[in-house]
């Protein structure tokens, strides 16, 4: 590219001119513009050419040396080269390139390793023959950086965090909670900076992002925080966003180092194992019951509380049975038939009639209530007439073989699924539940409609005289009974039911403890407000979904939930505002890390934000499919002191479920949003590192693309991915990489900041081909790894290593020599994320 040595000595110009000279100066003028003697850019080098461009070395010379008969000093020295310095390279990834390792970018980041040594030996060798040919030596420049130093330099100019306040904080700096929250969470960061021995400014925030996925997530995650841990980067980080199953590593890490723990024991990826990472290794089969009698205790309690959940829906069916014992006392189905007709025809007179009104000159609203005054006579009466007709069939359905056992059955069955370690096999536990939902769908309205009957058939029964007192019920007037079960279900359900209690978040929340939650010192518990006594940990934002599908945003109904974050200091969303966390209670107590984990982690619950599905919420309501949550709303009032019927009635049906009420349901923060990274993006962090260890088998990166799709329409806020190198090749399914940097582009905000350039590191689970042995056998093994479906909880020390060891190589593939150019060990994040912008970032105009 840039050799001109030769322009003004041309040995083919002189008599003199040796074989040696001839020899040199061929060579020459293949070798020195050649990617042997120029870096190979990790942004737009392909490895495999790289190789290639080696192999033609070996003919160029021999050519060289054919053609240049007694060119006995170059055919020496070259010679030497080849075989000396040249073939062990060529040799050695001959076969790799042939097994398509070079075909990825992770895969031949150590071929890069050993051609940027050969390089250095072939730029010696070129000047050599410059010598030869010319002489002289004149050194070749190198080619410029893909990155330029003035674009290097914008992306790592101090940007300060913090979110944005508005512009009522000029006009009263007291009156944005925004404000309040930088205050608390700003001197949290710059306390923990000194603590750690880092310099207390504020600017440049680093964020760590635990995504959603379950147990397969927080494995995934724990492999590569190890990895950060091992290299001293943990203290770096300010923030630690983590929502589901990230948050199962994250409240591991916030309870470890929280308490007084070293960040060592977050280390050693390549064993042997801390106390505390031994701890979760063993326990990571959470939800699997430690013997017969806590496998019975855990089945019992989640049917107890579906049973008890069911008092609500019985008093609604018995005050349907009240009613129609009184009105249909008399009437036969025939006669609600008649009556069903005769409306009918009436309303569709009020509908002629409405319209000669209008042209009289009369308000359609007018018009509209007579019309629907004799539509909902009409309706009424049809469904007197159903129920009566119904009825009359009852007792020939009652009779067969069909028994309430076996419908109770099929109707716990979705609930009991995740506890029963006969449903271990994924495929056959994702086909029994599937089997299972419908099945439920069909059977729960038919046993509705058979008690239905039932009470009604209770509310008909007379008084008989003869009777024997030992049957007392004979003697107590059929109606008596349905009224006294109406008020008994009412009165438990308004005073007696707490959602919260009847549900198996208690049971999910107390495994998950368990688990992850690994106090050095204190209690059981950790209340969110008493979070991080050492002063070490990163400042934890826990992300759950607030539930509205009722709100009067138009945006939020879209969405169907907000944002909702549990921190240390503050607990809230922007919909339903934010609250100091000592404000917000549940049954008078404080939020504590192992229940704001739990919620972040409910994702089967009726409802679901972006992911609802509003046909089911019934259904799952009444299977008690419901991990989510009821908290209390401290901005607005209520009555009783707990979650009971009308919050279950409100989950069923999807019903008056919006910003202001007193009662909030929240669920999994990746019903909204599954990488973690929002909350970040809303406190400008420079530096973020993405762990996205969500299922995504047909590499869509929905999680990843619905946060960027988010940050553009609520915070302005650009990212810029580029995803086609860690989308899988179609036949072998391995990506080119695993990892990604993206630049983020935060406006100028309202608070008077300028806009500044972020930076991401995107981490995806994914597989590239030159994983560990360990890992190809387990893919071997289970095909779908390592996207195996969240519905799997039940990790054995096999599927446990197989995600822990693929986060290790993730991240340890990051610290490449091939991209650590520099400083193959940075001390600081700011350091590594400067050597992989040189290597990963694209140009841009600065």
């Amino acid at each position: 590219m840039t050799g001109n040595a030769g322009e003004n000595e041309n040995p083919r110009e002189g008599d003199g001119m040796s074989p040696d000279q001839k020899a040199a100066h061929d060579l020459l003028t293949e070798l020195r513009t050649r990617i042997s003697t120029q870096r190979l850019p990790y942004q737009y080098g392909v490895e495999a050419r790289a190789l290639e461009s080696l192999w033609e070395i070996f003919g160029l010379t021999r050519k060289a040396i054919k053609d240049n008969l007694g060119c006995q000093e170059f055919a020496q020295t070259a010679t030497t080269m080849l075989n000396v310095v040249l073939r062990p390279v060529t040799a050695k990834w001959h076969r790799a390139k042939e097994a398509g390792l070079l075909d990825s970018r992770d895969g031949a980041n150590d071929f890069r390793i050993d051609l940027a040594q050969v390089r250095e030996k072939l730029v010696a060798f070129a000047e050599h023959l410059q010598m030869l040919a010319y002489g002289k030596v004149i050194p070749d420049e190198l080619g410029l950086e893909v990155l330029s130093q003035a674009q290097l330099q914008a992306v790592f100019l101090p940007l300060e965090f913090g979110q944005d306040e508005g512009i009522a904080a000029h006009a009263n700096p007291s009156c944005t909670p925004e404000k309040c929250i930088n205050a608390d969470e700003g001197a949290e960061i710059l306390a923990r900076r000194l603590a750690v021995g880092l310099d207390a400014n504020e600017t440049n925030a680093i964020g760590l992002a635990l995504s959603g996925g379950g147990i397969r997530s927080a494995t995934f995650c724990l492999g590569v925080v190890q990895v950060l841990a091992d290299r001293g980067l943990m203290k770096d980080f300010d923030y630690l966003s983590t929502v589901s199953g990230g948050g199962y590593t994250g409240s591991f890490i916030t309870s470890v180092i929280g308490t007084g723990g070293a960040l060592d024991e977050l280390a050693r990826p390549f064993g042997p194992d801390t106390d505390a990472v031994r701890h979760v290794r063993q326990n990571a089969k959470y939800l699997s019951a430690v013997d017969l009698k806590h496998r019975w205790l855990m089945i019992t309690g989640t049917l107890s509380g579906m049973i008890m959940n069911w008092i609500a829906p019985l008093c609604v069916l018995s005050l349907l049975a009240l009613l129609a014992t009184y009105l249909g006392a008399g009437m036969t189905h025939d006669f609600w038939s008649k009556a069903t007709l005769t409306l009918s025809i009436v309303t569709l007179i009020t509908v002629y009639l409405s319209g000669f009104s209008l042209r009289a000159g009369a308000t359609a609203q007018s018009g509209a209530v007579v019309v629907a005054v004799a539509a909902g006579a009409a309706l009424a009466c049809t469904l007197m007439f159903a129920i009566e007709w119904g009825f009359v069939q009852f007792d020939a359905l009652w009779d067969s073989k069909i028994t309430g056992s076996v419908a109770l059955s099929v109707v716990a069955a979705p609930a009991l699924a995740r506890y029963l370690p006969v449903f271990r096999s994924e495929k056959f536990r994702k086909n029994f539940l599937r089997v299972a939902l419908y099945a439920a769908g069909f059977v729960v309205p038919i046993l509705a409609v058979a008690v239905l009957y039932l009470l009604r058939e209770l509310g008909r029964m007379s008084i008989d005289p003869t009777a024997s007192w030992f049957n007392p019920i004979h003697h107590v007037p059929g109606i008596a009974v349905l009224g006294c079960v109406f008020l008994f279900s009412l009165f438990f359900s308004l005073l007696g039911l707490d959602v919260n209690l009847t549900g198996p978040h208690k049971l999910y929340r107390d495994a998950l403890a368990r688990t992850f939650v690994r106090p050095k010192t204190g209690g059981p518990t950790m209340p969110l407000a008493s979070l991080n006594a050492s002063g070490r940990a990163p400042y934890h934002l826990i992300n759950a979904a607030v539930n509205l599908p009722s709100s009067t945003s138009q945006v939020l109904r879209d969405r169907k939930a907000d944002f909702f974050l549990f921190s240390k200091h503050w607990i809230g969303s922007k919909a339903v505002r934010y609250s100091r966390t000592r404000a917000w209670a549940a049954k008078n107590a404080e939020v504590d890390l192992a229940t704001a984990m739990a919620i972040s982690g409910a994702a089967a619950s009726p409802h679901m934000g972006l992911g609802s599905m509003p046909t089911l919420s019934a259904l799952m309501t009444l299977l008690n499919v419901r991990l989510g949550y009821w908290i209390a709303n401290p901005r607005e009032q209520t009555f009783w002191d707990f979650p009971g019927f009308t919050c279950l009635v409100r989950e069923m049906f999807g019903i008056g479920m919006a910003e202001k009420n007193a009662w909030l349901n929240v669920s999994d923060g990746g019903h909204i949003e599954n990488m973690g990274v929002y909350e970040l993006l809303k406190r400008r962090c420079k530096f973020i590192v993405c762990v996205d260890g969500e299922a995504d088998p047909e590499s869509t990166f929905h999680g990843k693309l619905t946060l960027v799709r988010h940050a553009q329409i609520d915070l302005g806020i650009r990212i810029e991915p580029r995803l086609d190198d860690m989308r899988p090749d179609p036949k072998s399914r391995f990506s080119k990489t695993h990892a990604q940097l993206f630049r983020v582009i935060y406006p100028a905000t309202m608070d008077g900041r300028t806009e500044g350039i972020g930076l991401m590191l995107y981490l995806k689970l994914s597989l590239t081909g030159n994983e560990a042995e360990l890992l190809k056998r387990y893919r071997l093994l289970h095909p779908d790894f390592p996207h195996q479906s969240t519905l799997d909880q039940f990790y054995d020390e096999e599927q446990f290593e197989a995600y822990r060891q693929l986060g290790v190589h993730v991240a340890e593939g990051t610290f490449s020599p091939a991209l650590m150019t520099s400083n193959a060990r940075p001390a600081s994040v700011q350091e590594w994320f400067r050597q992989l912008s040189c290597n990963m970032l694209e140009p841009f105009e600065a």
